[in-house]
This record gives structure tokens, sequence and C-alpha cells, in this order.
């Protein structure tokens, strides 16, 4: 089965690259096929961006290629170099900011983690860089010239893959994918970088703040009173730092802690109280405004076996 991505060519935007494997709708839309498991686009953005805190149930790798970009993962913020890696797992939220200049290129792999598991062995676990550290900690990855050169060559080849129609493509988009985990795995595991984490202060602590404070009965004030700031002070800063409010950043760590506990089978009702949300009716229609279902659809859609 496959599905497709659309880009308006009205707005222009988000271009995706290699125009040879895009399709032009009668609605002006284009249309990108890809297996269901597997979504990968190389895009150029000539406009600046100004992305939200997101999260996505796929696990991201993105290629940084060009521009002027700040990536943040919860309370990291860093400045991508060409090669820079970002490796994303479904419980990180994070968001992208582009700056006027130059175009901001990059190629975005996701895909969902129950295809590679069943690739893992004891010997080498495929999702080892997504699962076996600290939550929003050693995100980026800066690849050397070889390296960078051989993922170039392998996402190009699992774009030519995904847009065909031919015999045995959706194998071969899977093989693709497989050998740039094996590169990013080994990478990961070969890197001594610390990139500088350019998060404003403030941001940082209130962040850390609500990471260690998530289940609890939280309110702005409160939290306000217990870093010895004014609230509306914090509050305007916090959202000029972070492009968001406190209010959505906690809501949004809530619910990636409601996914988790969901998936591990919790019922509903422990989740809601587990996820620091209390009230059960702000919770279901809380977590199905940010995730598009309820949180009983999406416990039995998701849950691990």
């Amino acid at each position: 089965m496959t599905f497709f991505t659309e880009q308006d060519t009205n707005r222009n935007e988000t271009i995706p690259l290699s125009p040879e494997r895009v399709v032009l709708t009668n609605n002006g839309c284009r249309r990108i096929h890809f297996p269901e498991i597997i979504r990968s686009h190389h895009m150029l953005s000539t406009k600046p961006i100004n992305d939200v805190y997101h999260m996505h149930d796929s696990y991201e790798l993105l290629l940084f290629l060009g521009g002027c970009t700040d990536c943040y993962i919860e309370h990291h913020r860093y400045r991508l170099q060409r090669g820079d890696l970002l490796i994303i797992n479904s419980q990180e939220i994070h968001r992208a900011v582009s700056y006027e200049g130059t175009p901001y290129e990059r190629i975005a792999t996701h895909f969902s983690p129950e295809l590679v598991r069943n690739y893992c062995t004891e010997q080498t676990d495929l999702l080892s860089c997504f699962e076996k550290r600290k939550n929003a900690d050693r995100n980026l990855l800066s690849l050397p010239p070889q390296s960078l050169e051989r993922y170039l060559y392998l996402t190009d080849h699992l774009h030519t893959a995904v847009a065909s129609a031919s015999f045995g493509h959706d194998i071969l988009a899977s093989t693709y994918l497989l050998q740039l985990l094996v590169l990013a795995n080994t990478c990961f595991y070969e890197s001594t970088l610390i990139p500088e984490n350019i998060m404003p202060q403030l941001s940082s602590q209130i962040m850390r703040y609500i990471d260690e404070h998530l289940t609890e009965d939280l309110s702005i004030q409160a939290l306000a009173d217990c870093l010895y700031m004014n609230r509306s002070h914090m509050s305007r800063k916090f959202r000029e730092q972070a492009g968001c409010s406190i209010q959505e950043y906690l809501i949004l760590k809530r619910i990636s802690l409601a996914k988790t506990l969901l998936k591990q089978g919790k019922s509903v009702t422990d989740t809601c109280e587990l996820s620091g949300f209390h009230d059960y009716s702000n919770f279901i229609r809380t977590f199905k405004k940010y995730a598009q279902v309820s949180p009983g659809h999406y416990r039995v859609t998701n849950m691990e076996s």
C-alpha cells in the first residue's frame, strides 16, 4: 500500500527536489508516492520557516544540507551546518527555524520503527541511536565527508525506489533504509562531538523544570514562584525564545508521555493520571486535538506487542 504527500505549487515555499519523481495533478498539487511505512523528502525552502514544536509517531533522520537554520529539540537549540544529521525519536518534540539569506535544504526520512525492529539482531540494533540514549540527548551528529557522500548516495536510491511502481520497489526501499541506519548508528557510536547548545538559559531552565515536574499539578504561577520570576516576564521571554507558550510546551510534553504510556498498554484512565492531566475530560479533548484520534483508538492501534 502507498500513500502520498502533497505540496501546493502555488505557494512556492517548500520545493521537493528531483522533479522527475513528482507527478503534477490537475488541481495544482504535487503528489509523491511512498510505501506506507517509509517517507523521505529532499526539500528546498526558499522562504524563512518558523516551525512550531511538534512530534510524530515515526522516527526521523534529518540531514541538513544548506541554509541558516536552528533546530530545537526540547531544551536544546543547535545552529546547523552542512552534513549535520539529526536523530529524532517519536517522544522528542522539536522544531526548525530558518532565516533570510540562503534556502533551507535538507533530506527528511521518516519510518516506522516496527518495520526496522524486525531486522534487528542481538549484534546489530538498528534503533539503538534512537532508543539507547537519554531523551533529547545526543540528537546531533556531524557526518564526515565520506559518510555524507555515502548518505546522499543511499537517499538518492531510496527516493528512486519509493517513487517507483516496479516489481520489488518496496523491498529495495527497505534495504536502502536499513543501510542508512547502519551508517547513522556507526557514526553515532564513533562520534565525540559535543554540539553547542545555544538555547537561552531562561527557556532551558524552564523546560528542565517542566521535565522534572511533568506529572505534578504544575501551573504557570507555581513555576514562576519556584524560579523566583515574574510570571508575565517569564511567559513573554519564553515565547520569544522558544516560539510557543509555556502552557503549549507543557501540553506537548504530557501528550508525548501519554502516547508512550498508551503504547505500553496502560489504560486511558491510568494514562490520564500518570501523564499529569488528572482531569479526564480535558485529557480526552486535548489528546484528540494533538493526536487527531482519541486515546482509546491510539492505544488499540499502537500498543506494543
